[in-house]
C-alpha cells in the first residue's frame, strides 16, 4: 500500500506558478504514453500575454527585435493592437498546418490590456525600408532563384 502510494503521489504534477494550462486536445492523448521530458501542455499567465507569429518562408525579412508589429485579432480587426517583436527563430519549422514558417515573439506594451489567450489574428511586420522594385520583384526572383536552383 505504501508503495502505491509513493506511485500515486509521483503521479501529481504541480505547476511553479499560478496560469492557464494549454494543450491542443486532450483527445490527443488517449491511449498514447508519456516520454519524460516531453511537453505536453504550456503554462501561460494571463496578465503577461505575448503574440506568437508563424511567418512563413516564402515571406521572411530580415527583422531586428525591437521592430514594430501590429496585430488585427479575428475577434476585433478594426482596432488593431500594437505590439514590439522580441525574438526570431534562426530556423523554420514545420505549422500544425504543414507549412514551413519562422516563429516570431513580440510583446504587447504595458498600458495595453492583454487579450484573451488563444485569440487568432493576422500581424503586419515592419522591417527597413527597401526600394520598390525589391519589393516587386522579391516573389518572382525567388520562385525564379528556386527553379534555376541557385
Amino acid at each position: 500500500m505504501a508503495y502505491t502510494g509513493a506511485l500515486l503521489g509521483r503521479v501529481e504534477v504541480r505547476a511553479a506558478h499560478d496560469g492557464i494550462a494549454i494543450y491542443y486536445s486532450p483527445n490527443d492523448w488517449l491511449g498514447k504514453p508519456v516520454v519524460t521530458g516531453q511537453r505536453i501542455m504550456t503554462l501561460a499567465d494571463p496578465a503577461n500575454a505575448g503574440v506568437r507569429i508563424d511567418l512563413p518562408v516564402s515571406d521572411a525579412i530580415a527583422l531586428e527585435p525591437g521592430a514594430r508589429v501590429r496585430l488585427f485579432l479575428d475577434t476585433d480587426p478594426l482596432r488593431p493592437l500594437e505590439a514590439r517583436l522580441v525574438r526570431t527563430s534562426y530556423e523554420a519549422r514545420l505549422t500544425p498546418q504543414g507549412h514551413l514558417a519562422f516563429e516570431l515573439d513580440a510583446r504587447l506594451p504595458d498600458a495595453t490590456p492583454p487579450p484573451r489567450i488563444g485569440l487568432k489574428g493576422t500581424a503586419k511586420l515592419y522591417g527597413e525600408p527597401v526600394p520598390l522594385y525589391y519589393y516587386l520583384l522579391r516573389r518572382p526572383l525567388a520562385r525564379l532563384r528556386q527553379w534555376l536552383g541557385i
